[in-house]
């Protein structure tokens, strides 16, 4: 009896949000139950139960079986509750959370196929359990599996991901299915039970059409929507809405208040402390607002708005807040809001309470309109602080490594501490991008209010208005964008991090992080990698948390392309880097997850020689054993694989590393972990586990032995069990090259020319300020001139010759220089006189580098270049002037039949002569005589052009300025004479096309021009 009476109180306050000025009816008169709903009669606005033959739709997180998913055997979804059903209506106990309000959708995808067409509903619920929120019923990526996740946590992104659409399965029956619509032949999802609960099913882990979606409905259990069993005559709705700082009421997540027809709608408007009411605006007008209610009266219609907007009272006074971003290995989590009370003012621990405070956010894309999140967060504690920062985590429990309990006892600083991660993953409007796989930077607007004065140590109260200042995450602020190769081939965005700590410990290590397939983010959106699960981020945190530990560089990819184009330039970026002494070039490492590890794995296969390491993370190919032994370097670099062994790496990699080239021997340090869970055992996690392709989050967690594998191969595993995953990394490094002097330049010269020799510094990882260098080279051929510095910060002390064909230089480098290969010196020389088709060296016979300021000389390896000199050049001024000019009678000339044109196919006879005298003139060993040659044979050319030029127009043999029957008279009386007969000096003028015989051709065109 007793639940019965309390199911009944809990359906009259549902009642009363449902259908306001509609629940004047005694509890004898009232029913418990819930009736069908036809789904023609469904309404924008109503609340419904949604229940298949497993039970009915709840707002909290469920694990769903999903055997034989490409994602793993499980996916994330919504509970399922066991209704009672008798004669037709539901008799069992409905909470709260089973209740769903049928908001107005966003779909807008195309219809096809008797599906789509229609904006759809937002499913909503306030009462959420474990794992679940407030915003609409959604769907998030399947990444290419046949179930996607489902939850009331992440707000729009696409708002097709988000609106659920109706089809009807039996009219008369009242069944239908709920489906995630995409558009035809997209990804598209019907929402689908077990007794797990309720998860979103493609009919193939890939797009679908519409008659494929309509199948799957089919298959899946059929839905019916109820609704309470009591009747309360026509209503209408009232759309009830609140600016921020205050609320409203009655009203409902959808805004939908009903009301009776004819009857008063009553609102309260309710200011936070420290606000009053600003206005009330019913369909857009201004009203007068008494005691802070205003009446709507004799409600006849639906679609009637209300809203109210709130402002600060004239006694608060402005405070500011920061909102704190943590790093976690999911990625941005906003943890904190950090309330500063100003120079020199402070309030007591003792004085404050959790439950004093609220906050809220209305979180945004960049483009400041598509909302991210918009509701409260659940605050887990608050206290005061002398610094702005956290004093470590209290939730989930036992909180974090760093968690304070003994707290100041007084502070400048509030810090407002929310639920960010439970046994459901992350909390509502934790992750700064909406959640795990969004990859978009956020506008974050929070909101703090208290619902009293805040008292001061000084015994003074303040009545706070709380504004936001600033947005802050110590981690990804060191970040900043830039592009490998700006406006050239291979560009590519990144975030870069420059440790500073270089200048004093000289060159660090570099770590490359690669994100994920579709989480690189927009263009323009630098810091979207680094919202969700992302290396660098992690790596930038534990330099914070461990100073001096992981000194290092971090770059973070975005939008990378797996091509050598894109690797180049990222190379010659980070060669940049080396060349100014930031990094080792020894010790670089890269890293990536998915279409990243992928991305990685192709780097490492093309330019195996840049990387120390590579740690994979569930994607990538890697070297056969054949092409380990054609090219060692492969073998050089060390691998950490990782994988969980129902992801699409699982087999690969398992068999790759147990009998495959990782198990040959070659490798000189090569690993995998082939993961039976993706369990995370550290704060905040705790065990939770992701589906398999997830591998992310927890190889950055845990320990390298905590993770809970199913075969380990490779031998690191052992020694690095209680370590993470970089300190494996950072013990990597390729073996250092030697430090050399190198000679750089032309290697053939002409003789008595004078040129110039570069002297680089290759492989420095020290500064060098000073070289003692000794060049020889053949005195015979080369005659010394002088030595200078490379740049301006190089000076040369001296550079005495000691003998001939030695000379030696003593030279600084003010600031230093360290790179993979430096210019320093360039060394000037004269080909003695006499000297042609022949070849001598230049040589660094020795090489002394000053390091630094401890003093320390390194003897460099040295090098010699053979520089071969040529015959001695031939006078080409006359060639030169001749193609001038044959040049510009071509361009003059044109070719034609008329007098002062030139015959058809003249023109490519006098190129062909230029083109062969170009060849003289650019051949640098051509002799004297040839170029002669050429000059008299293009002179010749150019004559006989000349000659050809058209007197009169070709066919007029009288000459009489015409073409007339005399003409053609001419050509009868040489018919049939050609190149051999005596009389051809005489005939060949008949000879119209020049083909070498007086014939028919002839004839016919001399007929045809007396007919023009």
């Amino acid at each position: 009896m007793l639940k019965k009476v309390a199911t009944l109180l809990l359906v009259l306050i549902m009642l009363t949000s449902m259908y306001p000025g509609a629940t004047a009816f005694s509890a004898e008169e009232s029913s418990v139950t819930w009736r069908q709903v036809d789904p023609a009669d469904i309404q924008i606005g109503r609340s419904y139960l949604i229940v298949s033959e497993h039970g009915a739709l709840a707002n909290a997180q469920a694990t769903i079986s999903t055997p034989g998913n490409v994602t793993g055997d499980t996916q994330i979804g919504m509970m399922c509750k066991p209704v009672t059903i008798e004669n037709g209506l539901i008799t069992s106990e409905v909470t709260a959370d089973m209740i769903w309000q049928f908001g107005l959708g966003s779909n807008t995808a195309a219809a096809s196929g008797g599906l789509g067409g229609s904006p759809g509903y937002r499913l909503l619920n306030d009462a959420p359990g474990a794992g679940g929120g407030t915003e609409p019923l959604r769907r998030e990526s399947s990444f290419n599996a046949q179930h996607a996740p489902l939850n009331t946590t992440g707000a729009a992104i696409n708002g097709n991901q988000q609106s659920m659409l109706l089809y009807v399965l039996d009219e008369n029956e009242g069944t239908v299915a709920l489906y995630l619509w995409g558009g035809n032949n997209q990804w598209n999802f019907a929402l689908t039970t077990t007794e797990d609960g309720y998860t979103a099913k493609s009919f193939a882990a890939s797009s679908t059409s519409a008659d494929q979606l309509i199948q799957q409905m089919q298959a899946s259990p059929a839905l019916r929507l109820y609704e309470p069993n009591v009747d309360v005559g026509v209503s209408h709705y009232v759309m009830a809405s609140s600016g921020e700082n205050g609320s409203i009421s009655p009203s409902s997540l959808a805004g939908h208040v009903w009301v009776n027809d004819g009857e008063d709608a009553t609102f309260t408007f309710n200011p936070a402390f420290g606000f009053e009411v600003d206005k009330v605006t019913v369909n857009g007008e201004e009203v007068e607002v008494t005691d802070n209610k205003y009446t709507i009266t004799n409600v006849t219609e639906s679609g009637i708005t209300i809203h109210v907007t709130f402002r600060p009272a004239a006694t608060a006074m402005d405070v500011p807040f920061t909102v704190y971003n943590d790093i976690f290995s999911v990625g941005n989590v906003t943890t904190a809001v950090i309330i500063d009370l100003g120079e020199g003012n402070e309030a007591n621990l003792a004085d404050l309470s959790g439950k004093t405070f609220t906050a809220a956010a209305r979180n945004t894309r960049l483009d400041g309109s598509t909302v991210i999140f918009d509701g409260t967060r659940n605050i887990t504690r608050v206290y005061v602080n002398n610094d702005p920062e956290p004093l470590g985590y209290i939730s989930p429990a036992p909180g974090s490594d760093d968690l304070v309990t003994e707290l100041p006892e007084s502070g400048r600083y509030i810090i407002i501490e929310f639920e960010f991660w439970n046994a459901n993953g992350y909390a509502s409007g934790a992750m700064v991008s909406g959640n795990l796989q969004n990859a978009y930077s956020a506008i974050l607007n929070y909101r703090v209010n208290v619902d009293g004065e805040i008292k001061l140590t000084d015994g003074t109260a303040i009545t706070p208005r709380f504004t936001q200042a600033a947005v802050v995450n110590t981690a990804l602020d060191k970040f900043v964008p830039d592009k490998t190769n700006p406006g050239g081939s291979g560009s590519m965005d990144i975030l870069i991090s420059i440790d500073e700590s270089w200048e004093d410990l000289g060159p660090l290590p570099l770590f490359i992080y690669n994100h994920g397939g579709g989480r690189g983010g927009s263009s323009g959106d630098y810091f979207a990698p680094m919202q969700t699960a992302n290396g660098a981020a992690v790596l930038s945190k534990l330099q914070l948390e461990n100073p001096g530990k992981y000194n290092a560089h971090i770059i973070a990819t975005q939008n990378h392309s797996d091509n050598q184009s894109n690797n180049e330039a990222l190379m010659e970026y980070v060669n940049k880097l080396v060349d100014e002494g930031k990094v080792d070039p020894n010790r670089i490492y890269m890293s990536g997850f998915s279409m990243g590890s992928m991305y990685t794995a192709g780097f490492y296969t093309r330019n195996p020689e840049f990387l120390a390491a590579i740690v994979l993370l569930a994607g990538g190919n890697l070297p056969s054993a054949d092409q380990l032994i054609a090219n060692p370097e492969y073998t050089k670099t060390a691998i950490w694989a990782n994988t969980h062994k129902d992801d699409f790496m699982g087999t690969t990699w398992t068999t790759y590393f147990s009998t495959g080239a990782g198990a040959s021997g070659l490798y000189e340090n090569a690993n995998c972990t082939v993961l039976d869970t993706n369990q995370a055992f550290n704060f905040p996690y705790y065990g939770f586990d992701w589906t398999p392709h997830e591998t992310e989050a927890q190889v950055y967690s845990n320990l390298i032995g905590q993770s809970n594998a199913l075969s380990r191969f490779g031998p690191s595993h052992e020694e690095y069990a209680d370590k993470n995953i970089f300190d494996w990394m950072f013990d990597q490094s390729r073996p250092a090259l030697e430090t050399a002097v190198s000679i750089t330049g032309d290697s053939s010269v002409q003789p008595e020319s004078t040129f110039t020799v570069g002297i680089n510094l290759d492989n420095v990882t020290q500064a060098v300020y000073a070289q003692d260098i000794t060049l020889t080279y053949d005195a015979s051929l080369f005659e010394y001139i002088k030595t200078e510095g490379a740049n301006d910060n190089v000076m040369v002390i001296t550079d005495s010759s000691t003998a001939p064909g030695t000379v030696r230089i003593i030279s600084v480098d003010i600031g230093g220089v360290m790179g993979v290969s430096t210019p320093v010196l360039n060394a000037s020389f004269k080909v003695k006189s006499g000297v042609s088709n022949t070849s001598g060296n230049i040589a660094v016979t020795k090489a002394q580098l000053g390091i630094g300021a401890d003093g320390s000389v390194l003897d460099a390896v040295v090098s010699s270049k053979s520089i071969s000199v040529g015959a001695v050049s031939a006078d080409k001024a006359a060639l030169s002037a001749a193609i001038t000019v044959a040049e510009g009678v071509y361009d003059a000339a044109e070719e034609g039949d008329k007098a002062g044109q030139y015959p058809v196919g003249s023109k490519a006879i006098l190129m062909a002569a230029i083109d062969a005298a170009k060849a003289v003139l650019n051949d640098v060993n051509a002799t004297q005589a040839q170029v002669d040659s050429a000059v008299e044979t293009l002179n010749g050319a150019v004559d006989a052009f000349n000659a050809s030029k058209l007197v009169f127009d070709i066919g007029d043999n009288n000459e009489n300025g015409g073409i007339d029957i005399g003409d053609l008279a001419i050509i009868a009386y040489y018919y049939g004479c050609n190149t051999g007969s005596p009389n051809w000096d005489e005939a060949k003028a008949a000879d119209v096309n020049n083909d070498g015989v007086i014939d028919i051709t002839d004839l016919a065109f001399v007929a045809l021009k007396i007919l023009e």
